[in-house]
């Protein structure tokens, strides 16, 4: 992929900036090379070297159809690609971010703008010169600010792009605030298409305006897509001889290129310390003011995670064990939105949230079932800045499993039958209520299901072994059914089961399962004793209007009607 893409923008470049093979004016390939470097290991670069000596060996061959001088080109390439891969590793910050702060900023101009650049000027202008009988000094400053322009303009937006971090801004906004984003890059694109589109004025300084509005209000991202989209408006004028550009009067193949790249330029490093500058100012106010509020609640109550939340329910700040409940370091949930902190919860977490914000004064408590069987409980209060103006909510968040699981043993303790295992008939009962009110998509069926000549196998083989069969029945009434049916036994030999369908060739093909299953394989007892048995089932679908006692009754009946009919059946109510 690498040496592709190196290919790719070596061969184009060439092709379309350079004049009768010489150096080309622009050299955006050792960047597309270097952010990759930096989204991978040190261990690993010595690959992309490898692929950035065969792109370029292979775009010289194809393009000026150069022979050794090929390889010696690749090879002038390869310590800037290295050195500026090494000192851009140094600045990029905990999230992945090249540019974050003026810092970063002024480090990576020397880096791109000098330092890099510099250590292949002098070998790649002597080849230049030796290949193409261009003047040494003319190829000097030719490679340096072709090289030193291309690393500046292209690897802020190749390492954004390959990093992702255009994707994750674009997830993070809501409908409005794409349109918005949008709005702000298609005013860059009009004003600068208008520039570009005549030859009469020199109004280069027009772009500025949109450039610095989208600065202000997108930020680094932001600028340095509006840059990329200047920069290929512009470069297809200026290709074609149009635009403020060609007005220069000064004329040769590498000064209009080469002007254009300058503008370029100042374009991005007179926007990108005001980004950086922007950004690092907000974020130190947000730190120094969340971590205020979190010091102050945290003297007050002890909590295993504490986060902060924006108004809009953006994670701001997060502070304690974070991995325990949402299974990630509390660093990757900062900058989320609280909805896609984990999808099992997301909901009822920005219900609280919202609780807390329409009562400032009181707090909002959830308990939240997350999807791995666990607990969290969180306590939601809004929160205020150092001037008393509202800022947004803080959450305390801790596991409550181990208490949920006692109060659900004791609950399901009371709801289960002792023998079968299996809901009991006031757990049932429960479940069977709530599904009629809850009235789901799939609808509901009952089956009434009893054990035929049950009293003959309790008094023939004694107590024993009618529980030994009662709760066997159980097991293959539980292991016939779906997950989201649900077994009880009302008492006796008499099973009931909830089915989550009114699909009658679904709730028949359950049924006569069921009663195949229980006929076809004999009771395996102690001793190699066997106990045949089988069970007669009634079967009645939900329809509007009938409740609990009208569903039971009418199961009841088909019961005793499959009973009438021979045992051993399914019947289905009338």
């Amino acid at each position: 992929m690498a040496a592709c893409l190196y290919f790719a923008l070596a061969a184009a470049t060439i092709r379309l900036t350079s004049h009768e093979g010489s150096i080309a004016t622009v050299w955006p390939a050792n960047a597309v090379v270097v952010a990759m470097m930096l989204q991978r290991p040190r261990s690993e670069w010595l690959l992309y070297l490898l692929a950035a000596l065969l792109g370029n060996g292979a775009a010289n061959v194809v393009i000026r159809e150069a022979g050794i001088g090929s390889l010696m080109l690749g090879l002038s390439n390869l310590p800037e690609i290295l050195i500026a891969a090494w000192m851009f590793r140094r600045i990029v910050s905990a999230d992945n971010s090249l540019l974050h702060d003026k810092r970063s900023v002024i480090s990576f101009i020397l880096a791109a703008g000098l330092i890099a650049p510099a250590a292949s000027t002098g070998f790649g202008a002597m080849t230049a010169y030796l290949m193409f009988d261009q003047p040494i000094g003319e190829s000097v400053g030719i490679w340096f600010a072709a090289d030193a322009l291309g690393l500046l303009i292209f690897t802020p937006f190749f390492h954004c792009l390959i990093a992702g971090h255009y994707l994750q801004c674009f997830r993070s906004k809501s409908g409005i605030e794409r349109l918005k984003t949008a709005a702000l890059q298609g005013l860059v694109v009009a004003v600068t298409a208008g520039v570009f589109a005549q030859s009469t004025y020199p109004l280069l300084f027009v772009p500025v305006l949109p450039l610095i509005l989208v600065t202000f209000r997108l930020g680094w991202l932001g600028t340095n897509l509006a840059v990329m989209l200047i920069a290929a408006i512009g470069a297809l004028a200026t290709m074609h001889g149009i635009g403020p550009v060609s007005l220069a009067s000064v004329r040769g193949f590498w000064v209009q290129p080469a002007f254009f790249q300058i503008y370029l330029a100042f374009l991005l490093l007179t926007n990108m310390p005001i980004a950086a500058s922007l950004n690092e100012r907000r974020s130190l106010l947000d730190r120094l003011a969340e971590r205020e509020r979190a010091i102050h609640l945290l003297a007050e109550r002890s909590s295993v995670l504490l986060v902060n939340f924006s108004p809009a329910g953006r994670c701001t700040q997060v502070a304690g064990d974070a991995s325990s409940i949402f299974s990630r370091p509390a660093a990757e949930l900062v900058g989320e939105d609280i909805l896609d902190l984990q999808e099992d919860c997301a909901d009822a977490l920005m219900s609280a949230h919202v609780r807390a914000i329409d009562n400032p004064q009181g707090k909002a408590v959830a308990e939240i079932p997350l999807g791995n069987g666990r607990w969290i409980e969180a306590t939601f209060t809004a929160s205020y800045d150092g001037e008393g103006l509202f800022a947004g909510s803080i959450a305390t968040i801790f596991d409550i499993t181990r208490r949920k699981l006692r109060e659900r043993e004791l609950a399901d303790a009371a709801q289960r039958d002792e023998l079968t295992g299996v809901l009991n008939r006031a757990g049932f009962m429960e479940r069977f209520q709530a599904a009629i009110a809850d009235k789901p998509a799939t609808g509901i069926s009952l089956a009434l299901i009893d054990v035929d000549r049950f009293k003959s196998i309790n008094d023939e083989l004694g107590h024993l072994v009618g529980d030994a069969v009662l709760k066997e029945i159980a097991a293959r009434l539980v292991n016939e059914v779906r997950d989201t049916d649900v077994v009880g036994r009302l008492g006796g030999d008499e099973f009931v089961i909830l089915l989550h369908t009114d699909n009658s060739e679904i709730a028949h093909a359950i049924c006569n399962r069921i009663v195949d299953r229980v006929a076809s394989d004999p009771v395996d007892m102690r001793f190699g004793q066997e106990v045949r048995t089988q069970i007669s089932c009634g079967l009645v679908y939900h329809i509007a209007g009938l409740g609990v006692e009208d569903m039971i009754h009418s199961a009841d009946m088909a019961l005793y009607a499959a009973k009438r009919a021979g045992r051993n059946r399914l019947q289905v109510a009338a």
